[in-house]
Parts: C-alpha cells; sequence; structure tokens
C-alpha cells in the first residue's frame, strides 16, 4: 500500500511540473481555425460569465493557475493589453486552480491583478479548448473562431502581441 501511494505521489507531481513547465513553443502564435466552444463559467464574484455574450469582439483566453509562475508572469502583461483595446477585446485570465476561488481571489488581491478571471478549476472548459498544459493562450476572432493559440508564457504587451490582436480587431 505504502508503494503504491509513493507511485501515486510521484505521478502526481510529475504532471504539475510539467504543466507549469508548459510545452513552450518557439513560435509565438499558432494558427488554427476552428469553432470556438462555447461555455458558461464563474467569476471571482461568482457571476456566471457566458461566450455567448463575447460576440463582435476579439477574445483571448489565458489558461493557467496561480501556483504556476510562468502562468502568473504573463498577468501583468494581459492586464496591460485589455488596457490597449478596451473596446474590442476582452481578456480573461481561466484560472484552474483546484480549490477555485478559495486560492485564486486572495492571489489576485494580494498582487493586486484586476484581470478579469474565470475559474475553471476542474479543467472541463481547458479540455474543450484542447489545453493539455498551462500557460496556453487561445484568441478568438468577432465571429467565434478559435484563430490561434500562444503555448507557454508571452509579452503580451509587446509587439509581436499588439500587432497580431490589432489585425483581428481590424477585421
Amino acid at each position: 500500500m505504502v508503494k503504491r501511494g509513493g507511485v501515486v505521489i510521484a505521478c502526481v507531481l510529475t504532471l504539475a511540473a510539467s504543466l507549469c513547465a508548459a510545452q513552450d513553443s518557439p513560435i509565438f502564435f499558432i494558427p488554427e481555425r476552428t469553432p470556438a466552444p462555447s461555455f458558461t463559467l464563474p467569476d471571482l464574484a461568482g457571476r456566471r460569465v457566458s461566450s455567448t455574450t463575447f460576440s463582435g469582439r476579439v477574445v483571448v483566453l489565458s489558461f493557467g493557475a496561480t501556483w504556476c509562475t510562468t502562468c502568473t508572469s504573463e498577468l501583468k502583461s494581459l492586464e496591460n493589453l485589455q488596457g490597449r483595446f478596451p473596446d474590442d477585446v476582452l481578456v480573461y485570465f481561466v484560472a484552474l486552480d483546484g480549490r477555485g476561488e478559495k486560492d485564486v481571489k486572495p492571489y489576485m488581491d494580494k498582487h493586486g491583478h484586476r484581470l478579469p478571471t474565470l475559474l475553471d478549476p476542474r479543467m472541463a472548459i481547458a479540455r474543450e479548448h484542447g489545453i493539455r498544459w498551462i500557460p496556453v493562450t487561445v484568441i478568438v476572432d468577432r465571429q467565434g473562431t478559435l484563430v490561434g493559440r500562444a503555448i507557454g508564457p508571452r509579452e503580451w504587451d509587446g509587439k509581436e502581441a499588439v500587432d497580431l490582436v490589432q489585425s483581428l480587431v481590424k477585421r
């Protein structure tokens, strides 16, 4: 019994390390063209947010967790990206923390993050979006098409990201 418990713990630790380490892509953004899955998730205030209300706007969904330093390293630049396109782009941090709001809200408050945050502790929506590690950010165009993903941390307020988002806003 003790041996089996050790194997389970080793598997969990390996999975956690691989999730946080991410599978960084040397390409900033990997293009796709698939319909974005619709979803409803709670935000930090407990309000239900439905993707059906995103119509006509570009949506950036950054999947991560507060315990993952590469995930949280993106939060400020994601906030800056949202500030740059306040009327045309919606940016959300989709927190996959297992305890949901109990872990995420204190972290966001402590670090002064004001990025809208959705909670997906069971990773149901993450799986529907093909998320297999974190951080991964997906971008959905105004028509509801998932146009691509960035695997690993990015500078979302840098030139490459701003140019990408700007091109989608102009469509």
